[in-house]
């Protein structure tokens, strides 16, 4: 069979995790009084200790560090400290008022963790009082500071700024070059599209991540020369259909190549019915076909079943489904986080992700992650003249990645990879090609 052209992005730091040993992205752990097997590693840390082997979070950080080192020993990009460039969380809403508690603890945490990749961590608080006007002025501010690498409201607001202040329309003035939560419409847009973009995301984005490695690892599926895999020939549900995450993740599969079912919501059903029964049966049929089960609902309207306050049960799934469950909800005692999933249907699955664990520091850490390729973004010229400085390596590794993924020896991938080398280092295209090379070759670099 001939070579096939590739044409979308290629490159990116998945290649590198993928291959890495030390990436325990399936253990055995209790939660709850209960013990499982093949739970999806997003975070092996338990109260601040490395309980677990190293999930998703543990091994990607502390890459982003020894990265952010190593950028001083390439003559193109010797002049960037990442200690320079900020990753910026905006949180509204007062200290005594409890709605942004979770927040404020959220922030935390992110702050954390962008400090250990090197980069700088940023937080601007603001009381419930501000207006939209003040806060259009400061991101006037921040859109035009080349060293925030991103910025992020953290949402909701609380008190009156919460009530008053129409975020949507806030978020969209956030210039997409900085939009690292990816909460700018446009950036929605261009992601649900698969098209040229500076970031996506952050749970969608960790979520495709995690599922992706499980498909590579234990199923041989393919990897896409942009560090996805291939979801051609699974029928994948979406249960939910949010704007940042259920609508976006929806798009995105079908992009890779899913047999997309969903996304589920309040208003399914059949027939012009969407009464209780018509949609339990459809939910039901549909969620029994699936092969993989993306659930990002986070709260539970639905009183689908008599028995139990979670929307999947053990008689929806089908054996050796695939869960990946992003929800997160307090709606028990409002203390311990709960999700979509019964814990019993979790026999079912070949591999889940727990409430606690998983997609949550998978969220995080592409949000550090796409700060530090914030920072690459803001130096893009210095970039293409690293790739340019090592073309051989970019060719071969691009001439590897297209081979693999095309089945063919790498020569026949050679002039493919000359093309896409070609659009990397041309300043008339989009950054994100020249960030993802430079990430793909990184590795070789650094031995």
């Amino acid at each position: 069979m001939a070579y096939r052209e590739y044409s979308s992005r290629i490159g990116g730091l998945n290649h590198w995790l993928f291959a890495q040993d030390e990436f325990h992205h399936l253990i055995s752990r209790p939660f709850r009084d209960e013990d499982y097997t093949n739970v999806i590693n997003g975070s092996g840390v338990v109260n601040k200790e490395q309980k677990y082997p190293k999930g998703y979070q543990e091994v990607i950080i502390p890459e982003l560090k020894k990265r952010s080192d190593f950028l001083k020993e390439l003559k193109a990009l010797k002049d960037i400290n990442p200690a320079d460039f900020k990753v910026l969380t905006v949180l509204v809403g007062d200290k005594d008022d409890p709605k942004v508690a979770a927040s404020r603890s959220y922030v935390g945490m992110k702050a954390a963790t962008t400090k250990l990749s090197g980069l700088s961590s940023m937080v601007e608080e603001f009381p419930s009082t501000i207006t939209a006007k003040e806060m259009y002025a400061n991101l006037d501010k921040w859109n035009k500071d080349n060293t925030i690498s991103i910025l992020m409201f953290q949402l909701p607001f609380g008190g009156k700024a919460g009530e008053d202040i129409d975020t949507t329309e806030l978020c969209n003035r956030i210039h997409i070059s900085k939009d690292g939560d990816g909460l700018n419409q446009v950036t929605l847009g261009l992601m649900s599209l698969a098209a040229d973009r500076y970031f996506d995301c952050c749970t969608p984005s960790g979520m495709l991540d995690l599922a992706s490695v499980y498909l590579v690892r234990n199923k041989g599926a393919k990897m896409r020369p942009d560090g996805i895999a291939s979801f051609g020939g699974y029928e994948v549900l979406i249960a939910g259909r949010s704007a940042i995450v259920g609508e976006p993740l929806c798009n995105m599969l079908k992009c890779f190549d899913a047999t997309v079912l969903g996304p589920l919501h309040t208003r399914n059903g059949s027939g012009g019915k969407s009464d209780k029964e018509t949609q339990h049966r459809v939910y039901t049929e549909l969620s029994q076909r699936a092969d993989i089960v993306f659930s990002c609902m986070g709260f539970h309207p639905y009183n689908v079943h008599p028995d139990t306050e979670y929307f999947f049960n053990a008689d929806m799934l089908k054996d050796g489904v695939l869960i990946i469950d992003a929800s997160t909800s307090f709606r028990k005692d409002g203390k311990k986080p709960y999700g979509d999933i019964e814990p019993s249907a979790r026999s079912k699955a070949c591999a889940f992700t727990l409430e606690t664990g998983g997609v949550g520091p998978a969220t995080v850490t592409k949000l550090v992650y796409q700060g530090w390729k914030g920072m690459l973004y803001q130096n893009v010229a210095s970039v293409r003249k690293a790739l340019e400085d090592n073309k051989s390596l970019v060719l071969s590794t691009f001439s590897k990645l297209l081979a693999e993924y095309a089945g063919s020896a790498e020569p026949e991938a050679a002039a493919n990879a000359e093309a896409l080398y070609n659009r990397a280092i041309n300043a008339d295209t989009h950054p994100c090609h020249a960030v993802d090379a430079l990430e793909a070759i990184l590795p070789s670099l650094m031995k």
